[in-house]
């Protein structure tokens, strides 16, 4: 019995001595005798548990500029220079998936160290000034990689294009006196513009440069209604250095057209128009923006219950351009195209607007989104959601017809 005792105790003595060694090498982050990991794999294994437990290095709020059509400008807070030595601005083709992109680095810049909050600052030189869409990130080396562990900075979307939107019109004008569904056009397009604008630049790395941001518009000492009423050219003008124009506007009828009260119109009537400046009709480019922005654009006011055609009438080349007519604006259960309207002359634009942004050699167009004599579109505008709707279809069609993308949710 005593030898058996003893052996037993050597036994239990034994067990016990192997647990604590194996609870002493995983506690050392090594594997057990008994895994049958290869030694190699179990290395890997190990490394990157240690490089998980280091701290996250990321830059983020990465923001854009179009300084010109062949350069990009790229600023990021310097919130992370106490634990970087250096950064490498990374570019990207748009079109590639963030995980499946080819990045290249177009610009190194040094930190100095210290977090004081002023921002980072590099210019992608373009090789030529064709109009492009990149992504971009920045990407960051950290001073201690024993602690620190650098990640791929946050990635947005940018490009060489700047587009001028004006919102139609001035704050006040053109009131529909609907206790129902008032309206005012001048009201509704600024706010409309703001959403595109806002859209375009955070979806599409698109910049934007808005004619009015408030209710009032004053160039050369015209304001509001005198500007509408003898100096509107101005407006278009001040797309000079842009590469294209949009007017935004809500649609009207003649008075009691298809036999109905002027703001009581059905909503068969409701179709997207765009009418294209000089300039636009004879660049395929450009048309082939007006086309997208309006397909988009019906597909948006049916599904808003705001029409009941969804289609559009592409146009493929100046040949194809519609002229202008009552008639047809006025038509119900037709689908909307791209127009051109020109003057008497035959030669000039018909609307000030356009002819300005001719005058400034931009490619420009009136977007007639729907008609605000329907009530069915005055009661959807005034839940506040409408703006919203078309911008995002403004933004998609924009983008489309560029040949870009839009990411980050709905555009």
């Amino acid at each position: 019995m005593g030898a058996k005792s003893a052996v037993s105790r050597t036994r239990a003595q034994a067990a016990c001595l192997a647990v604590l060694v194996a609870l002493l090498m995983a506690l050392a982050g090594c594997a057990s005798v008994e895994d049958t990991a290869p030694s190699g794999s179990a290395a890997a294994a190990n490394a990157a548990s240690a490089a998980d437990a280091r701290t996250a290095v990321c830059v983020e709020g990465l923001a854009f500029s179009r300084v010109s059509r062949t350069q990009i400008a790229l600023t990021w807070p310097d919130e992370t220079d106490a634990e970087a030595t250096a950064y490498r601005v990374m570019r990207a083709n748009a079109g590639d998936g963030e995980d499946t992109a080819s990045w290249t680095c177009v610009a190194e810049v040094a930190s100095d160290g210290a977090a004081t909050g002023e921002p980072h600052a590099a210019i992608d030189e373009l090789a030529d000034d064709t109009l492009r869409q990149y992504r971009y990130r920045v990407d960051v080396e950290v001073r201690e990689p024993e602690a620190l562990r650098a990640e791929p900075g946050e990635a947005i979307l940018a490009s060489n294009v700047l587009v001028c939107v004006d919102p139609g019109h001035f704050g006040g004008a053109n009131v529909v006196d609907d206790p129902a569904a008032p309206y005012c056009e001048g009201d509704f397009t600024l706010e409309l513009a703001r959403a595109l604008a806002h859209d375009l630049r955070r979806s599409c790395g698109i910049e934007v440069r808005l004619t009015r941001s408030t209710g009032d518009i004053t160039i050369d000492g015209y304001t509001n209604s005198a500007l509408d009423s003898g100096h509107i050219a101005l407006r278009g003008e001040l797309a000079a250095g842009c590469d294209l124009f949009f007017s935004l506007h809500t649609n009207a009828n003649l008075d009691n057209a298809n036999g109905s009260p002027t703001f009581e119109q059905t909503l068969a009537i409701t179709k997207p128009v765009v009418i294209a400046n000089t300039c636009a009709a004879t660049s395929p480019e450009a048309l082939q923006v007006a086309n997208a922005i309006g397909a988009e654009l019906a597909r948006a006011s049916a599904q808003a219950g705001i029409a009941t055609c969804d289609e559009f009438d592409a146009v493929a080349g100046a040949d194809e351009l519609r002229a202008w007519s009552d008639a047809y604006n006025d038509e119900v259960n037709a689908p909307g195209t791209v127009y051109v309207r020109l003057r008497d002359d035959g030669a000039s634009d018909y609307y000030g607007v356009l002819r300005g942004a001719a005058t400034a050699g931009v490619p420009g167009f009136i977007v007639e989104h729907g008609f605000h004599t329907v009530p069915a579109m005055r009661a959807r505008a005034a839940t506040g959601d409408l703006a919203g709707i078309w911008a995002a279809a403004d933004a998609r069609g924009i983008a489309r017809g560029l040949g870009f993308v839009c990411e980050d949710g709905g555009v």
